[in-house]
């Protein structure tokens, strides 16, 4: 699901990015301690049994960060008591939504079922690039993972998906029913899910690149860099692009 934009846009990326090996990015390790502080903090305000995580990536200004985050689950958390007997809370929820794609599961920060609404909150640490959750793709496949299971205690009116980036004072909410959400599960998600696990389908260069283990050799990317060069007058050739462009993104 972290990789469903750009698997929607570009189905054969999946295949070309499992020539590469993961790397770890030290922002990447920070946002991976961060979700671990926020984890236990709302466990403990569930009174879940949990232990302090401990890592050298901590420091004020990210340990503010999660504050802030945590206090809105907090919130969202007192409004589920408010409106419904029994609500269900799970912290770090594995999602599975192999029913639409063979092995697509992924975890979900925060997971609030009530008899009404389901709702999943995903924390984003980053400084960068402001995510919404509109049609967010990622959440929209935890949503459907959440709502097979949901559906056998409530019958939910609603499917919110929320995202919160504290270090950019960002947070947005999108709300879809569980019949839209559906029907974008078996129109969208489950024919270009079958088309990336085949390797099927048309590479296509766009903002979903951004974090491509590929995209440093990706010919579509490439061909759309030099077409780029080309409308601001400045003949770039194959060459110059894999020997000084990718640089500019390592």
């Amino acid at each position: 699901p972290s990789a469903a934009n750009r698997r929607l846009h570009c189905p054969p990326s999946l295949m070309l990015e499992e020539q590469f090996q993961d790397e770890e990015s030290a922002y990447a390790a920070e946002g991976t301690a961060g979700h671990a502080m926020a984890e236990h903090l709302i466990k403990k305000y569930l009174k879940q049994r949990t232990r302090r995580p401990v890592s050298d990536y901590y420091s004020d200004e990210l340990l503010e960060a999660v504050d802030e985050y945590v206090s809105f689950v907090q919130g969202e958390i007192e409004e589920a008591r408010r409106v419904c007997k029994d609500p269900v809370f799970t912290v770090e929820q594995r999602v599975d939504a192999s029913e639409y794609v063979e092995g697509c599961f992924g975890t979900a920060d925060m997971v609030i079922v009530t008899d009404s609404y389901i709702h999943i909150i995903d924390l984003k640490l980053g400084r960068g690039v402001q995510v919404d959750a509109e049609r967010n793709p990622q959440l929209m496949i935890y949503g459907l993972g959440v709502l097979s299971k949901a559906e056998l205690l409530y019958d939910p009116k609603v499917v919110r998906l929320t995202i919160f980036q504290p270090r950019l004072c960002h947070c947005s909410t999108w709300e879809i029913t569980p019949e839209e959400l559906k029907k974008w599960g078996e129109e969208v998600l489950r024919p270009t899910g079958a088309m990336a696990l085949m390797g099927a389908g048309e590479f296509a260069a766009g903002s979903w690149c951004r974090f491509c283990k590929a995209r440093n050799q990706c010919r579509a990317r490439a061909e759309e860099f030099l077409k780029l060069a080309a409308l601001y007058n400045a003949p770039v050739t194959m060459g110059q692009y894999y020997t000084s462009h990718t640089c500019c993104y390592c």
